[in-house]
């Protein structure tokens, strides 16, 4: 029911360690913050040893003057120091070191580091006005830094995010169609509700990515098989990401005909699509497989098999649903007749469907032509069962009870309108009966629809 179709498919869940180095692969948008707060931690040690650097000889001075401050102290006070320490030794000592957390330090120490803060200061506007470049220099590294930060986050933000939106679709079946008409095929348009179904497919496909087109039948069961009866569907998996709309149509021609074919397919006159982001297998170096060409294959295993190499990576998908319906009146072929009916016999043909609409009546149209007259009638079954007990003489004549009759004709075009209901529960009989006086063996050709319109479902996304 569906066309050839790519995919490129997803690590399977049961490999819980690569899946969950890609998770966190996918998160890392959510950590921008904390590579910031790292980056900008190690540039500041980097500036800081800078700063150590243009400082050493500071240090160097600092610690001259320290030593030749503490050895003039230690001259001129010598003898008072000793007996000081020698007497109060225990007391002071003791005392220094446990209670003076909160006083003030000596006044030598406070006069030590006025002195060396004031040098530093007088040092730093020193390399300010002597060396402006310099200073120009380390603002100017600091920027850069800076900038890279930012770049490397938006990087990977851009990264996480698809790179293709409305517009380019838009754009690339605007292309396509310029191709379909070159063909004769009608123009593809787009079908909102086929959007959700291709939401549908992305959600069920990444839920074991190694398989092509997984869970298709599925899916379709599950929404669509009530209008199996005229919906034909087809399905593309594309990753166009870094394409424009152009590229990657000539792409497509070139490197995926299969996938081309299907999108230039005339039986499909309305598209829906879905633009999902995640990891899926990418092939690494060269590889002679360039597309996917059915469902329900296993794609590492499949292209290992070619010797290619492949690897998970994170990548756009586009998913496309095309369809041969999107809303308004559907007509639903019942029968093509085409055949003999010789004389007092009649053919009856059931008419039996449960259609997904919220009409209460559906039109059968019916167009036959005869070689001599034929009588139609349509019967629900109970009137069915009662026109088959009838003998031949009363058949002759009989005109009902029916459902419709239609009279005794050559040609007949005509409209009904079934009970929906009806239709769906018991259904009904078209009988075209050649049990006449004078009847002569006939053959019949034509054919018989059901027109309605359909109501489209409401998708219910499990995510």
């Amino acid at each position: 029911m569906w066309n050839k179709i790519i995919n490129d498919s997803y690590l399977k869940h049961r490999d819980n360690t690569l899946y969950a180095i890609i998770i966190n692969i996918t998160n890392l948008n959510n950590n921008k913050y904390l590579i910031r707060r790292n980056y900008l931690q190690i540039i500041a040690e980097n500036f800081k040893m800078l700063i150590s650097k243009i400082f050493l000889n500071i240090k160097k001075i600092i610690r001259s003057l320290l030593i030749v401050y503490t050895r003039h102290k230690h001259y001129r006070n010598n003898n008072r120091f000793r007996r000081h320490k020698h007497r109060y030794n225990n007391y002071y000592y003791n005392n220094y070191k446990y209670n003076n957390v909160s006083r003030s330090k000596p006044k030598r120490s406070r006069l030590i580091k006025i002195i060396t803060r004031a040098i530093i200061i007088l040092l730093i506007i020193l390399i300010v006005i002597n060396n402006p470049s310099y200073i120009k220099q380390i603002l100017e590294t600091l920027q850069t830094s800076i900038n890279n930060i930012s770049a490397t986050i938006q990087s990977t933000i851009t990264y996480k995010q698809p790179t293709i939106n409305s517009t380019w679709v838009f754009q690339f079946f605007s292309i396509v169609n310029q191709y379909r008409q070159s063909i004769g095929a009608p123009p593809l348009q787009y079908c909102p509700w086929l959007d959700s179904f291709a939401h549908v497919r992305f959600e069920t496909m990444i839920r074991n990515p190694a398989i092509s087109h997984y869970g298709f039948d599925w899916d379709y069961d599950k929404y669509l098989s009530q209008y199996q009866y005229f919906l034909s569907v087809g399905e593309e998996v594309l990753y166009p990401n870094g394409y424009t709309p152009k590229n990657y149509v000539q792409f497509l021609q070139s490197k995926a005909p299969i996938h081309w074919e299907g999108l230039i397919d005339s039986n499909y006159t309305y598209y829906g699509y879905y633009i999902g982001y995640g990891p899926t297998y990418v092939i690494i170096g060269s590889c002679p497989v360039t597309e996917i060409q059915s469902p329900n294959i296993n794609v590492p295993q499949y292209l290992q098999s070619y010797g290619c190499s492949v690897k998970i990576e994170n990548s756009t998908w586009l998913v496309i649903e095309l369809s041969n319906w999107c809303n308004g009146p559907e007509t639903l072929l019942v029968s093509v007749i085409n055949d003999d009916l010789p004389q007092r016999y009649y053919m009856y043909l059931p008419i039996q469907y449960n259609l997904p609409t919220n009409d209460k009546y559906v039109k059968l149209v019916i167009n036959l032509s005869s070689t001599s007259p034929v009588k139609l009638f349509l019967f629900t079954p109970y009137q069915f069962n009662y026109f088959e007990s009838l003998y031949q003489q009363e058949m002759w004549s009989f005109t009902g009870p029916a459902y419709y009759y239609g009279g005794e004709s050559t040609t007949f075009n005509t409209e009904i309108m079934l009970n929906t209901a009806q239709l769906a529960n018991s259904g009904y009989y078209l009988v075209i009966s050649n049990v006449l006086p004078n009847a002569k063996y006939t053959y019949i050709v034509g054919n018989i629809t059901i027109v309605y319109t359909p109501t489209t479902l409401r998708f219910l996304l499990n995510t």
